[in-house]
């Protein structure tokens, strides 16, 4: 398995945007599928930058951006990205200025 190192935005306007709803479902995803203490880190930050496309979220070592990811798309995530090895490209997002 992949190693991965998750940041996730919670800051005023990802949380406007739903953020809390959508880390819930990922949190909960990495539990089911048991990652939560195998090769996944989540950290929380209050900016990613991207303000306006929330709530955000990258994905390293590669700096995959995904935007709007919603419940639906955090559990997506899981599924293709973390576990699958794919991307979910209906999120995917090019960042206006990565950080």
């Amino acid at each position: 398995m992949d190693c991965f190192h998750l940041f996730f935005c919670t800051g005023p306007t990802c949380s406007q945007q739903g953020a809390e709803e959508s880390l819930h479902a990922l949190q909960q995803g990495l539990r089911e599928r048991g990652l939560d203490h195998r090769g996944v880190r989540l950290t929380l930050c209050r900016c990613l930058g991207q303000c306006g496309t929330g709530p955000n979220m990258v994905i390293y070592p590669e700096g995959t951006w995904y935007a709007q990811v919603d419940e639906k798309g955090a559990v997506e995530i899981v599924e293709k990205h973390l576990v699958g090895n794919g991307v979910v490209s209906r999120l995917l997002h090019q960042p206006l200025d990565p950080v």
